[in-house]
């Protein structure tokens, strides 16, 4: 009995382990993201059967992602900016995504989320020392160029899922193409330039005739009606 119990065991920590590597996004799937020329849609296999608030809430879809992102579970140290073993693990695939060919030439914003446990102050600082470290860690480590990549953190401003502000899933540090909006935006038509029609020209009116009997003015003196300039 005891081994079936270690057994079992054995078997959940092994699915548990199955199941957190099937919610991190490929490689293939960060480039799609972030590319606004990707024919395949981009869903994120961990907001998979997601509910916002419960199963009465719905799906996942709720959760407000920008255009053209994707964003990844980062492990850190309890009130620290350190990256873990796992955490460096999970960035080498993002270096690998931010160079290949249809995203080499990308800017970045590297964000940083928290959820809402914990003092706004405090949170908008952590997110931020924790996104420079994600960049940081991209330039020095893996050779991305630092003018390509931005960091900034947001703190519990800015939740994956606005009405389920404590869900784990809002601590997250989240990339996207920063021209990502101008790229996918229709480009509008030039507008036709057409002449205005020509408007009509108001004839001026005549100098008034000076009434039979009335004498003309005379010029002012020269030295009348002026201030002396």
């Amino acid at each position: 009995m005891k081994y079936l119990n270690l057994m079992v065991c054995g078997l959940s920590l092994l699915a548990s382990a199955t199941a957190a590597r099937a919610e991190d996004i490929s490689v293939d799937e960060m480039v799609c993201a972030l590319d606004p020329q990707c024919s395949t849609p981009f869903g994120d296999r961990k907001m998979r059967g997601i509910s916002a608030t419960g199963p009465a809430a719905g799906p996942a879809s709720a959760a407000v992602r920008p255009p053209g992102s994707f964003d990844i579970t980062l492990n850190f140290p309890l009130n620290s900016a350190e990256l873990t073993t796992e955490s460096r693990s999970r960035l080498d695939r993002v270096a690998k995504a931010l160079t290949e060919p249809s995203t080499s030439k990308m800017d970045i914003i590297i964000s940083g989320h928290t959820d809402a446990r914990g003092s706004a102050d405090y949170n908008l600082l952590l997110s931020d020392r924790r996104a420079q470290a994600v960049r940081q860690f991209l330039i020095t480590e893996r050779g991305i160029d630092p003018k390509r990549v931005i960091a900034k953190g947001y703190g519990k401003t800015r939740p994956l899922f606005p009405s389920d502000p404590y869900n784990d899933l809002n601590r997250r540090v989240q990339f996207q193409n920063a021209n990502y909006a101008t790229a996918s935006a229709p480009v509008a038509p030039a507008p036709t330039v057409t002449e205005s029609p020509s408007a009509p020209q108001t004839n001026k009116p005549a100098a008034q005739k000076a009434r039979p009997g009335t004498p003309a003015a005379r010029p002012a003196s020269s030295g009348e009606g002026h201030d002396g300039l």
